[in-house]
C-alpha cells in the first residue's frame, strides 16, 4: 500500500525498520514482499488485521476519494485555492502503490477507490492460522496490529506473536471501537512484562506518550499527526512535529519528576470518574 517501495524506504536511513503488511489473497505476492523486506534489512513484520473489510469512511465517500486523485470540478477548485500545493503535486512523481506496480490492474496506475481495492485484494477469511503461515516465511519478530480486546491479545501471544499493537485504526473501521489507551493497562496486567505492547492512535502531544507508558505501553505509534505535518509543510513539517513531540515528552517528564523513561510509572495517571 506504500507509495514508496520497500527498497526506497530502506535506503533512506539506517534506523530500525519495520514492514507493515496486510493479508492479501495473493499469498505468493505477500511472501515475495516479506522476502524483499528481509533482504532490505527490515527487522520486524507489523501485520495489520483490522481491515479485512474496509470501514465506511464517510469523508472519503463524500469527496469521491481515489488514488491517484481524479480530476473533477472540486479538484480544480481546490487547486485554484491552493496553488503552491497544486504546483508541487504536478511536479511530483505519479502516486502509485510502488511495491506492486505492474503486478495488478489496481496498482494505482489509474484512479481506484480504496474500498474497491480492499474488497478485491484483501483476504476476508483472515484467521489465527495466518499467524502460523506468516511465521513459516518470516523468522523475525511479528507484531499484530488491530487488537481491541484482552482476550484477543492473549490469543495473539498464544499464536506466537512477539508484540501487540492496540489499535482501532484511527477510529475509521468500527464505530465505537475501544480507545487504544484504555486497553493498555488491562492488556498489560493480563500478559505480564514479557510481551511488547504498542499503543496506536490518539497521540497528539508528548504528554500522551507519558500516559501510555505509565499505563504499561512500551511504545506509541502515530498516523494522522505526521501525515498532517507532511501535507502542510513537507519534510520540514515532520521534523517540527517530532520536535514538538519530544519537547512535550521531556517537559511532562520534568514536571512529574521522571528522570528517565524507566521512571514513568502508574502513579502519574489518575482516571477520571465518569
Amino acid at each position: 500500500m506504500g507509495t514508496r517501495s520497500i527498497e526506497e524506504v530502506a535506503a533512506a536511513g539506517n534506523a530500525d525498520k519495520w514492514f507493515q503488511i496486510y493479508t492479501w489473497r495473493d499469498r505468493p505476492l505477500v511472501e515475495e514482499l516479506v522476502a524483499r523486506a528481509k533482504v532490505a534489512g527490515y527487522t520486524t513484520v507489523w501485520l495489520t488485521v483490522d481491515t479485512a473489510v474496509l470501514g465506511r469512511r464517510e469523508r472519503d465517500v463524500r469527496r469521491g476519494f481515489t488514488l491517484p486523485p481524479k480530476i473533477g470540478p472540486w479538484t480544480l477548485v481546490d487547486g485554484a485555492l491552493h496553488p503552491g500545493w497544486t504546483i508541487d503535486f504536478l511536479r511530483s512523481d505519479p502516486i502509485k502503490f510502488a511495491n506492486v506496480v505492474g503486478r495488478s490492474e489496481m496498482d494505482g496506475s489509474t484512479p481506484i477507490k480504496l474500498a474497491n481495492k480492499v474488497a478485491s485484494h484483501f483476504d476476508q477469511s483472515l484467521s489465527w492460522k495466518d499467524i502460523e503461515w506468516l511465521r513459516s516465511i518470516w523468522d523475525g519478530p511479528i507484531v499484530l496490529k488491530g487488537i481491541q480486546t484482552v482476550a484477543d491479545a492473549k490469543k495473539a501471544v498464544s499464536a506466537g506473536v512477539d508484540g501487540i499493537g492496540l489499535s482501532n485504526h484511527g477510529g475509521r473501521q468500527l464505530d465505537d471501537a475501544p480507545v487504544p489507551l484504555e486497553l493498555v493497562e488491562p492488556v498489560r496486567q493480563e500478559l505480564g512484562e514479557h510481551v511488547t505492547i504498542i499503543c496506536d492512535g490518539g497521540v497528539r502531544r508528548g504528554s500522551d506518550i507519558v500516559k501510555a507508558v505509565a499505563l504499561g505501553a512500551d511504545a506509541v505509534t502515530i498516523g494522522r499527526p505526521y501525515l498532517y505535518a507532511l501535507g502542510a509543510a513537507g519534510e520540514r513539517g515532520v521534523d517540527q512535529l517530532f520536535g514538538f513531540m519530544r519537547e512535550g515528552l521531556e517537559r511532562t517528564m520534568s514536571l512529574t519528576g521522571a528522570r528517565s523513561i524507566g521512571e514513568i510509572d502508574r502513579s502519574l495517571v489518575r482516571r477520571r470518574n465518569n
